[in-house]
């Protein structure tokens, strides 16, 4: 099972407040054209297709989670003729077109454990990116991990009301570090108060590999993607030395 699938009820109220990276994107898109084809690897359900959708552009969603997709339909109800959602792994698809715009967004390509997984999935991303497209890839700064804690302990992640029936839901997170393989693993727990106090809960857990700047740099090229900028946040901030995010902005090579 696809960790994300039983989870996939909850994930949208949990990220509701999170927006930082929609207006970089919908820049980003709107310098690659204004007929721009977009894909977007890893989609989830949607929280970054929608509003590119809401823009105009036409948008293909592609992730390895059914659950989330069915969602993501869902909420692009009304845009029949602009959305296309399609379930694969983004490590070995082939949608037999290319676009103008394919990004990878909010580190979900660090759920790719190796290098072998990595260069996979850069490859697929190329041949599917018109010769004058833009490619984005969207990964953590891996020094911004030694700020939360990796010992095991089960912390309050967060809480909020279930859309569907105002049950309080608490989300607990647990984590572990695995400096030796650059990974850590996390465990999420979703306790959902019932109205008779009854406690039913959802549990999911996922490994995420962290990748330093030069390494990803040295993935892209081997890929064939020439980096045209690096960002360090969505504010289109210069990358520096604690700077939250690693936003590689690249081309296919000639």
């Amino acid at each position: 099972m696809n960790p994300y699938d039983n989870i996939a009820e909850y994930y949208d109220t949990k990220y509701a407040k999170f927006d930082a990276d929609l207006d970089f994107y919908i820049e980003m898109v709107r310098r690659a054209g204004a007929n721009a084809r977009v894909l977007e690897l890893a989609c989830g359900t949607g929280r970054v297709t929608l509003p590119l959708l809401e823009a105009g552009y036409r948008v293909t969603g592609l992730d390895a989670s059914e659950k989330m997709l069915e969602i993501a339909r869902k909420k692009a109800i009304g845009f029949k003729e602009t959305a296309r959602f399609f379930q694969a792994d983004m490590r070995d698809f082939d949608l037999r077109e290319q676009f103008d715009f394919v990004f990878i967004a909010l580190n979900s390509f660090q759920h790719l454990l190796n290098q072998t997984e990595q260069i996979d999935c850069l490859n697929a991303a190329r041949k599917h990116l018109a010769p004058a497209g833009l490619f984005i890839l969207d990964i953590q700064n891996p020094e911004i991990k030694e700020q939360y804690p990796a010992d095991g302990r089960l912390e309050l992640d967060s809480e909020f009301q279930n859309p569907q029936n105002g049950n309080l839901v608490q989300v607990f997170l647990s984590a572990t570090s695995e400096p030796s393989i650059q990974q850590r693993h996390y465990r999420y727990l979703f306790d959902e108060i019932e109205i008779d106090n009854r406690l039913r809960r959802t549990t999911t857990s996922f490994n995420l590999r962290y990748i330093y700047r030069y390494e990803a740099e040295l993935l892209l090229d081997k890929s064939g993607f020439a980096i045209e900028d690096l960002y360090g946040s969505y504010e289109f901030d210069e990358y520096n030395t604690g700077s939250e995010k690693l936003i590689y902005v690249c081309r296919r090579k000639a």
